[in-house]
């Protein structure tokens, strides 16, 4: 199983040992002594003896543990986790990514879900309203359930809701950190079939009923109310009994200004520029999308970063007065950039932000850590490529 030969690479022998022992996994008689290739070996042998039940358990553990151990997961399990000491002690991010899993179960579950909240914040799942600042969140368990009867009522959806509510650290557009709350939705779905294999031949139809998932941030000192959820209609609803229920407040929220992306100031070669003191080292256009008005066809252009020509020196270069990028033909529809910044802390490497926007709204962005993320809005912003309008 490749996700179990990755993992054992980068965690430790006791977090592994603690792993197996915890979840009663058949390994007993295993020499953890033994060096890492070999363990590795006798470790992946031994798995392939497990019943197929217990290779599903192993592999969905390790999967959710591998997803929380890049730099946007750790990012989240340090603002959930109670005890942060030990986290920051532990060697690896794949050791703290299962500690938590191990240890603080539910803060791992907590950093899944603000993982999926920031995951989808200001794309196109995203709604944020603004209510006055200062109101009170209502967490009592009388308000919960009304919420609760609210949320049942909206949809047409199954009799179970569950609300998990929780408090996290949301990072600030000015650099700066907010206390906020994050609720958790969860309710039961419309019934739905689906086929399955009893014994070796039968096959039968089951009937199970899927979770719909949405989420809430709200911060108290700003009024901002954020909500998460596949439909706009639905962002709406929920926002309205929330607001209602636990902000006990009877006006509609004001629906706040989405962001659109513009990709039309990346057409003239105009020049990004930075603050010093964001310890950036250059900026580059590397490939922009693009099509035509008449809707017949669509180019792509792209340069390496390293390139000494830049991307507009190119497509002049190769198409003359024939350029796509100023024949007034084509508009962009994708771009990427690459800002790299100077190393830190003694390193001899350069650490580099790549910067991928889709128009209307789509800009990976949102998977990256409280820290690019806020580097990269505020210079999208200044290039004029990420615009609030009211929707």
């Amino acid at each position: 199983m490749p996700i179990i030969r990755q993992f054992v690479r980068h965690a430790s022998v006791e977090i592994l040992r603690d792993y197996f022992s915890r979840k009663k996994a058949p390994v007993d008689g295993m020499d953890w002594t033994q060096d890492r290739s070999t363990l590795l070996h006798t470790l992946t042998q031994w798995v392939d003896t497990f019943t197929p039940e217990e290779r599903i358990r192993l592999r969905v553990d390790m999967e959710r543990v591998q997803q929380m151990s890049d730099e946007v997961g750790q990012a989240a399990l340090l603002g959930a986790v109670r005890d942060v000491t030990k986290l920051k002690s532990l060697p690896s991010a794949q050791d703290r990514s299962l500690w938590t899993y191990l240890h603080e179960s539910e803060s791992f579950r907590h950093a899944e879900d603000i993982r999926y909240a920031d995951q989808y914040r200001h794309g196109r799942n995203w709604s944020g309203y603004q209510v006055e600042t200062g109101l009170r969140l209502r967490s009592d368990e009388m308000s919960l359930e009304v919420f609760k009867d609210r949320v049942r009522s909206l949809f047409g959806l199954g009799e179970k809701v569950k609300v998990d509510l929780f408090r996290r650290v949301l990072a600030a557009e000015d650099g700066g950190q907010s206390q906020v709350f994050q609720i958790m939705v969860y309710q039961e779905g419309l019934p739905d079939s689906y086929l399955e294999f009893e014994g070796e031949n039968d096959i039968v139809s089951r009937i199970r009923r899927p979770i719909s998932e949405h989420a809430i941030i709200y911060c108290e000192s700003n009024g901002a109310v954020e909500v998460v959820a596949a439909k706009a209609e639905r962002r709406d609803a929920i926002a309205r009994a929330f607001t209602e229920a636990l902000l006990a407040r009877g006006v509609e929220a004001e629906r706040t200004p989405l962001r659109r992306y513009d990709l039309e100031p990346l057409m003239t070669n105009q020049t990004l520029t930075w603050d010093a003191s964001d310890g950036i080292a250059s900026v580059h256009l590397v490939m922009l999308k693009l099509k035509d008005l008449a809707g017949l066809g669509r180019l792509q252009i792209e340069t390496p970063a390293k390139s000494i020509m830049g991307l507009h020196e190119y497509a002049q270069e190769y198409f003359s007065e024939h350029s796509p990028l100023t024949s007034g033909g084509f508009v962009p529809t994708q771009a990427k950039l690459v800002i790299r910044f100077h190393p830190d802390n003694g390193s001899a490497r350069s650490k580099t932000l790549p910067v991928r926007i889709t128009l209307p709204n789509g800009c990976d962005l949102r998977s990256r850590t409280d820290k690019e993320r806020l580097i990269g809005e505020k210079y999208l912003k200044q290039w004029g490529l990420l615009n609030d309008i009211h929707g």
